[in-house]
């Protein structure tokens, strides 16, 4: 977070005030790890801004938003996983299994974050002396990262235990788990109660924390997830119409770290900032995406298929999107080594110059996301961590609000909200848009941000689409040298009702000595 940098520091040393049983990576311990309690943490208004932040640093941890969950959408048709973890590669397979370490790892840091927003929300209001609409913007900041937590757990384990703040207070953790219907009403209830508490905007010192927007756009997702497109016409609506929302000039603008402070696009994002100072956490996004000829890790590779989808005029998305064979970026020709096997090639003009052209031949598809990745404009090549991971964006409101419209009242009701999109990235206009349209610009879009997965698994229980056909398709690379449209990830099956979620972790199950039961066909 950009935030007050004091804090910051302050908070880092005692980051893990907010113990909870349940809530860490042992969930059922009840263990303090640190100095603080909530007996003697929350005492002043100082505390209160530390402790939200608190909420906040969760967000940057890599095996939750900035690598791990990212993992569920290598199963879409967009990405291929990468790297040396096997439990990633049986995910992407639908061969998952609950001792696998990545379905069990997600799991505490969801509660990690539901923990810290549960403390804050007890002990906010007993604080005695402080400024009203910090405290009312504190409690909406809280409310909205419980939901945004819940929300993800729903989508990826479907029913689990809801631990809210009298579970806390009656020291009762260990419980079954709940249906998926009561998880989201909690989302929901929270999400509106964060929408009455938040601002609409923030001053600059400010920047990064959560907004009404963000609450009203989070609503309009889940209503959509519920099949209730009024609400998700209405509360998506309330962003579209609000100017403090407006889409960014640029759709290059979301993802520029210089463009990213003032973008009234970003309504969720993980707020990296200022890398320099020691200790500032910054999201993992850019590490696992870059590739790894420039220092990153390359784990998720686009496919050829999603590369194809893009339309012939749609330059400035794909450019941003996709970093392919025969692309550069600025600032990384002083990592480029000709001929190494793991480095990036260059191609070479007349008596052997380099064009500046590369080849990124550490990817098995020929292609990296080109979203997450930014270098320091020195020109040494380092990552700069200061770029920003959106969670949360206007144009995916836009088309929320366009697809409940068509899901609602028929193909064309949503065309506004397309074309605004369509209009934001140099296209033309459509008329009569439907389903099939509306998943398209969904695809090109949002591509690479964790999305398509979730889209197209309730389109599939919708039976919009037939996931059968999409993982049926094999993964390939791209068609150029020297990948030659090899194929990546062959043919796999999907399987339902099992394969719409993941496993309970068994590690959890044991804990709770069999009160959590496993979903089922695992």
């Amino acid at each position: 977070m950009k935030l007050n940098n004091k804090i910051i520091l302050s908070l880092l040393s005692v980051s893990m005030v907010f113990i909870m049983g349940g809530c860490n990576k042992k969930p059922l311990d009840q263990t303090p790890t640190g100095g603080y309690t909530t007996g003697n943490f929350w005492r002043n208004q100082d505390d209160v801004i530390a402790g939200v932040l608190g909420i906040y640093n969760v967000l940057y941890t890599e095996d939750w938003t900035g690598h791990d969950l990212y993992a569920f959408d290598d199963q879409s048709d967009d990405i291929s996983v990468d790297g040396d973890h096997p439990d990633f590669k049986a995910i992407e397979r639908f061969n998952t299994d609950p001792t696998l370490q990545l379905i069990y790892i997600t799991w505490p840091f969801a509660y990690e974050q539901i923990a810290r927003a549960n403390n804050a929300l007890i002990y906010i209001p007993k604080v005695p002396v402080m400024d009203e609409a910090i405290r009312n913007r504190s409690m909406g900041e809280a409310y909205f990262l419980r939901a945004h937590a819940y929300f993800v757990l729903s989508q990826i384990y479907g029913e689990v235990p809801l631990i809210t703040e009298d579970n806390v207070l009656n020291g009762s953790y260990n419980i079954p788990k709940s249906s998926v219907d009561s998880v989201r009403a909690l989302v929901e209830s929270d999400l509106l109660k964060a929408s009455t508490l938040l601002p609409e905007t923030y001053a600059d010192a400010d920047k990064g924390r959560v907004s009404a927007g963000a609450a009203w756009g989070m609503l309009a997702k889940l209503y959509i997830f519920e099949d209730r497109y009024q609400d998700a016409i209405t509360y998506g609506s309330k962003v579209i119409n609000d100017g403090n929302y407006a889409l960014a000039p640029n759709y290059t603008d979301n993802f520029t770290v210089s463009k990213q402070e003032s973008d009234p696009e970003i309504l969720f994002a993980v707020w990296n900032k200022n890398q320099e100072i020691p200790n500032v956490p910054a999201s993992a996004i850019s590490t696992y995406f870059t590739p790894r000829a420039w220092q990153g890790w390359g784990f998720h590779h686009p496919t050829e298929n999603f590369a194809e989808e893009f339309e012939p005029g749609d330059t400035v998305r794909k450019r941003a999107t996709l970093i392919s064979v025969g692309d550069s970026i600025p600032n990384q020709t002083n990592l480029v080594t000709i001929g190494s096997g793991d480095a990036y090639q260059m191609f070479t003009g007349k008596a052997g110059q380099s064009t500046g052209r590369m080849v990124p031949s550490s990817s098995t598809t020929g292609y990296c996301i080109r979203k997450y990745t930014a270098f320091m404009p020195s020109g040494d090549g380092g990552v700069d961590y200061d770029l920003k991971q959106p969670i949360l964006r206007t144009s995916d409101v836009y088309l929320v609000v366009a697809e409940a419209k068509i899901r609602m009242s028929g193909a064309g009701s949503g065309d506004a909200e397309i074309n605004a999109v369509r209009r934001r990235a140099g296209l033309a206009a459509i008329s009569g848009a439907g389903m099939p349209q509306l998943i398209h610009e969904r695809r090109v879009e949002l591509g690479g941000e964790n999305i398509r997965w979730q889209d197209l698994l309730r389109w599939d229980k919708d039976k919009i689409v037939n996931l059968d056909t999409i993982v049926g398709k094999p993964k390939a690379a791209s068609p150029l040298p020297p990948y030659n449209g090899t194929v990546i990830i062959p043919s796999r099956t999907f399987t339902r009702p099992k394969d719409y979620y993941m496993p309970i972790p068994q590690q959890i199950i044991d804990e709770s000595k069999g009160i959590i039961k496993q979903n089922p066909n695992y």
